[in-house]
């Protein structure tokens, strides 16, 4: 369990940690005022100011601003008749507000996870990462599948950016975080249990991109350009080490 006071703080454990030695250390963390706290049941995040948002979370779904940001582990079985109801619940125990806040579930363990830190003159990355394979699914072969009636998160994915983007460079950069955790996928021969063939990811997914829109504007955020190489390098070793991880954890 960490509870860290700033960014700062969350670049030295890192480094002690050697997590990602691929990823870019350049001059350290600058995020202002980012705690982060983590046990067994939740990772969360949260700022003092609220940053402009992207999800697909079950609390603070769509385009909103967000001061906190929460990964809630749940059992594998975990049956719900309402599980927004069920995650309010969960958020107000933490003295955290739905309005403020963007919380996803997932079935994955928590210690199952990948972070990275990226810095340029133009920006700064933080990427987390938490990831089972469970439930992975060949997205071109998918009909093959019976439908889940409550989907659990497997693979979260949370991409905060210290810079200024544009609402389409919003909508590149999920673009590039998914196709960064499918080439993921790719490279470790994850399979789709039913059809054999290379998952694309899991059936249940979600995905954060969370900027603080301050600093130099990115018009775009796709594969070619500055940012999204970056996003694409921390998301893909990230989710890499999520899953080697949690192969791991099952041995």
């Amino acid at each position: 369990m960490a509870l860290l006071n700033n960014m700062k703080e969350v670049w030295d454990m890192l480094k002690a940690e050697q997590v990602n030695e691929g990823c870019s250390e350049k001059n350290g963390f600058t995020f202002s005022g980012m705690d982060l706290y983590e046990d067994e049941k939740v990772i969360k995040i949260e700022f003092p100011y609220a940053l402009k948002t992207l999800s697909s979370a079950v609390i603070g779904s769509g385009l909103s601003w967000k001061k906190a940001f929460v990964n809630r582990h749940v059992d594998k079985d975990y049956n719900c008749d309402d599980p927004m109801r069920d995650m309010l619940r969960f958020i107000k125990n933490y003295g955290l507000k739905a309005d403020d806040s963007i919380a996803m579930l997932t079935a994955a363990h928590l210690q199952n996870l990948g972070k990275c830190y990226i810095k340029n003159e133009e920006f700064e990355l933080f990427v987390i990462v938490t990831a089972g394979v469970g439930n992975s699914v060949d997205v071109s072969q998918a009909k093959k599948h019976e439908w889940l009636k409550h989907p659990i998160g497997t693979i979260n994915c949370w991409v905060f950016i210290n810079g200024y983007l544009a609402e389409e460079a919003f909508i590149h950069a999920l673009m590039t975080a998914t196709e960064a955790k499918s080439k993921a996928f790719f490279d470790e021969k994850v399979m789709d249990p039913v059809t054999k063939t290379i998952a694309t990811g899991t059936s249940t997914d979600s995905m954060l991109i969370a900027a603080t829109q301050q600093g130099a504007k990115h018009q775009y955020a796709g594969t070619i350009t500055t940012i999204g190489k970056e996003i694409g390098e921390a998301v893909y070793k990230c989710t890499v080490e999520a899953i080697r991880k949690s192969r791991r954890s099952k041995l």
